[in-house]
């Protein structure tokens, strides 16, 4: 009788060892990293937070981006990496040039970033070769390159109190510059989703689509006029009416990948 106990006993703790050893397996097997490399194509655009400045529609551009999964469970993962990408668009504004004069400004920006975003990601469990995900978090970018397209010509002139527009003014080609008129950093909030389609092993080809949206303004020590409804800069007692120019870009980006 005291075998038998002792006989049970011994086969209570093999079995307890072993479902503690398989838990122990699944567990590190839904834990771990996971690391791909993408092309990013996107669409960006430009808004105007000042309502001073216009600008226009959305533009094509490319980028590229080193992904890295930090896995907690099969469901939910912490991503990040390095994503490089280009913004840009087209803004339109007065600026005072001098005392007696105002320019029209048409710049067409092309800005660089390194971001380094940090997302908390939520996954489905592998349905049919197929997980699905959806992501939400942020990014800390460096603007790597500032260079825009610009034309600049006097449009406004006083003469004693008075302003009045320039007649047939003469509107010069397009110029590159490049300078201190875009901010170093750039804090953005991100959203995506999207779904990876297991090819072999762990191997897998990743479609999603992110949204990237700045959360300050991208220009820097820019002043700009206040305009009417109808774009005509509004006057004051002793000149133009001037503001700070802010504005911020956003981008919708399409991610195909192959994570391992």
């Amino acid at each position: 009788m005291n075998n038998d106990r002792g006989n049970r006993a011994t086969w209570m703790k093999v079995l307890l060892l072993a479902s503690m050893g398989m838990a122990f397996q699944s567990h590190a097997q839904t834990q771990g990293f996971r690391m791909g490399l993408a092309l990013d194509p996107n669409v960006s655009w430009m808004n105007s937070r000042d309502f001073e400045h216009t600008t226009d529609g959305g533009r094509a551009h490319f980028g590229y981006q080193f992904m890295a999964d930090i896995l907690f469970a099969e469901t939910y993962a912490i991503g990040t990496g390095v994503n490089v990408f280009r913004t840009g668009s087209t803004v339109e504004y007065w600026e005072p040039s001098t005392d007696s004069t105002l320019s029209r400004v048409s710049r067409s920006f092309n800005n660089q970033y390194v971001e380094l975003p940090v997302t908390f990601k939520l996954r489905t469990k592998e349905i049919g070769y197929t997980t699905y995900y959806g992501k939400f978090g942020g990014g800390l970018g460096l603007n790597t390159r500032r260079e825009a397209e610009e034309v600049r010509y006097v449009g406004f002139e006083r003469s004693g109190d008075t302003w009045a527009p320039v007649e047939d003014a003469v509107v010069p080609a397009p110029d590159l510059i490049s300078g201190d008129f875009a901010s170093l950093f750039r804090a953005s909030m991100i959203v995506g989703l999207g779904f990876e389609r297991r090819i072999a092993g762990t191997t897998a080809l990743m479609v999603g689509f992110t949204y990237n949206n700045s959360l300050f303004s991208t220009h820097k020590d820019q002043t700009v006029v206040k305009e009417d409804v109808s774009g005509v800069p509004r006057f004051g007692g002793d000149g133009p009416l001037t503001t700070e120019m802010l504005g911020h870009d956003s981008f919708l980006a399409m991610t195909v990948g192959v994570v391992f």
